[in-house]
Order: C-alpha cells, then sequence, then structure tokens
C-alpha cells in the first residue's frame, strides 16, 4: 500500500487506483497517518521541483562528443564482396540518401540549438538584473532612497544610474550593461564626474550609452511634487518594477529588442526577475509609457514607468 500512496502524493495513479485509494483512505484513520508521514517524507522533493536550465551550447558539444567517439572505435575489417567489385561502394542514391540525413538532423538540431541560446540568454540577462539589484538595494540602505535622476538637472536621464551606483560604490566599474542577448559584455562609458562636466550638447551625444540595453525607473510626480523610486510603499514589491530590458527610443509599440521582440525581463522591488512576453506587469500598466503613453514619470505612485537611457523624468 506505501506504493500507491507515494503514487497517490506524486498524482501517478490512474483514475480507477486514485478513487480506490481515496476510498480507503476515507475510512482509515491508520491509513491517513501513514499517508502524512510519506508526504512529509516526499516535502523535501519539492526544493528540486524548479526545471534546471540547460547549458546554452548542450546540443552542440553533445554532437561534437559523439563525433569524437565515433573516430575514436577500432576500424572494422575490409570484408571483400565480389558482388560489389563491378562499381563503386557510394553511388549516386547512397550520396543522396546520406545528404537527406544530414539536411534533416540539422533541421532538428538548429531549432533546439537556438532555442537552448535564447534561453541562456535570459537567464544571464535576470542574473545582470539581480546584480543591479544588490547594488540598487545598497544605495537604498544608505540614502533612503534609490538614485535620483532627476537631482542631476540638466543631464537628467534614466542611463545615470549607472554612474551613480558606481561613484557610490555599491556597484562595479566593469558591471556589463549590455544584455547577453545583444551581443558582447560593455560596461558604461563615462564616470559620473565626467559626464557632470560634459556640455549639454556632449552630454546628449552620449547619453544612449550611459546604461546601454537596459531601462530604469524614471519616478513618478503627483500634486505634491516629483518622487524619486523608494521601498517606501504600501505595495508589495513583487508589483513595483525598477529596471528592465530597454525600450529603444525609435520604438514606441513593441517589446524590447533584447530578446528578438519575444519579451523582456523585469527586474522587481522584492529582487525577483521575471520574463515577460507582453509590456504590461498589470492590467493596464505599460512597462515604458505613464497613462498619457509618454516615457516620463509617472503620474501617481502606482504608474511605474521604465525608461531607456537617453529618457528624461
Amino acid at each position: 500500500m506505501e506504493d500507491d500512496l507515494v503514487g497517490y502524493l506524486l498524482d501517478c495513479l490512474d483514475e480507477e487506483a486514485a478513487k480506490k485509494v481515496e476510498a480507503r483512505l476515507a475510512q482509515d484513520v491508520e491509513l491517513r497517518r501513514r499517508l502524512d508521514v510519506v508526504r512529509q517524507a516526499l516535502a523535501p522533493l519539492a526544493a528540486d521541483a524548479a526545471p534546471i536550465e540547460p547549458p546554452p551550447d548542450l546540443a552542440a558539444r553533445t554532437l561534437m562528443r559523439v563525433a569524437e567517439s565515433a573516430r575514436r572505435l577500432p576500424v572494422a575489417p575490409r570484408v571483400r564482396s565480389f558482388a560489389a567489385s563491378a562499381r563503386s561502394f557510394w553511388r549516386r542514391s547512397d550520396a543522396l540518401v546520406a545528404a537527406c540525413l544530414l539536411v534533416t538532423v540539422l533541421g532538428l538540431a538548429l531549432p533546439a540549438i537556438l532555442h537552448l541560446r535564447s534561453g541562456a540568454a535570459r537567464s544571464e540577462c535576470q542574473n545582470n538584473l539581480r546584480t543591479f539589484f544588490t547594488a540598487l538595494e545598497a544605495y537604498h540602505d544608505r540614502h533612503g532612497n534609490f538614485p535620483n535622476v532627476q537631482a542631476e538637472a540638466p543631464h537628467n536621464v534614466a542611463g545615470l544610474v549607472v554612474p551613480i551606483l558606481i561613484d557610490a560604490g555599491t556597484l562595479s566599474a566593469d558591471m556589463n550593461i549590455r544584455c547577453p542577448g545583444v551581443g558582447a559584455p560593455q560596461s558604461c562609458p563615462f564616470t559620473l564626474e565626467q559626464i557632470r562636466a560634459m556640455s549639454q550638447e556632449e552630454f546628449q551625444r552620449h547619453a544612449a550609452a550611459l546604461s546601454g540595453c537596459y531601462a530604469y525607473s524614471l519616478g513618478y510626480q503627483d500634486q505634491e511634487g516629483y518622487f524619486c523610486p523608494s521601498k517606501q510603499s504600501e505595495l508589495p514589491g513583487s508589483i513595483m518594477p525598477i529596471m528592465a530590458d530597454a525600450l529603444p527610443p525609435s520604438d514606441g509599440s513593441n517589446n524590447s529588442p533584447n530578446h528578438a521582440g519575444k519579451g523582456q525581463n523585469v527586474l522587481f522591488l522584492d529582487g525577483s526577475a521575471r520574463f515577460f512576453t507582453v509590456r504590461r506587469v498589470g492590467a493596464d500598466d505599460d512597462l515604458y509609457f505613464n497613462k498619457v503613453q509618454k516615457m516620463a514619470a509617472g503620474l501617481g505612485r502606482t504608474d511605474f514607468v521604465l525608461g531607456h537611457s537617453a529618457s528624461s523624468p
């Protein structure tokens, strides 16, 4: 009966067997006690329930390993075939079949490889965002709020979050600001001191490069004025976005291009980073525009807007 209890808890029994177990449980107190014991024994397995992200090049490395193993196999003895001596070993039909097989195998393997690579890029991007969160949280602990880019006027753009964190010592100067789904790592090209010394014209030329592929919160404004992002809110952090894959300045309708337009990773104030296939984190809250469809400070504390590097509150 223990096997049936395990199968029942893991939902592995067919419908008829499951009903028999439920009927016995309803009548047998001792069996219910044993079910609780088995349930407690299986509880640690839940820690391993999350799917493991495979390495990005698993399929390619597997094919290479198979090829290397094939080369190490002993050479089979040659067998003379008098019937085949009148023709070459490879006929046209043989070559055609081999070519068809090769095309078929490549056609099956390539989508799998591309899928693994895109999944790995999303995972690495989320890790990037979590590193940003560690730096943002350390900055918040010191200052009581997250970086206020509006305070850097006239150089007040969302991308300033990166040099501000680096200047505060909470973020490494070589932190990657380029999404792994786009290309090789890239760090912020300017320090906060260099930016403050720039003319407005020079600053405008370089503003888009400050936070690279990532967007940062533009804060919000209401009747009392402008407010930079902060943890001081009655809303749970799991629904309050602070950074994400950026929307480029020229695109106002699609997902971020960082992951081939399929969606964007979003970092929340509870430290979680999740992938969204749409630009909304709530019923009607666009990640990149406020309530009047502008990439500017939100209109109220529940209007969250994440601006690209060159956008201003």
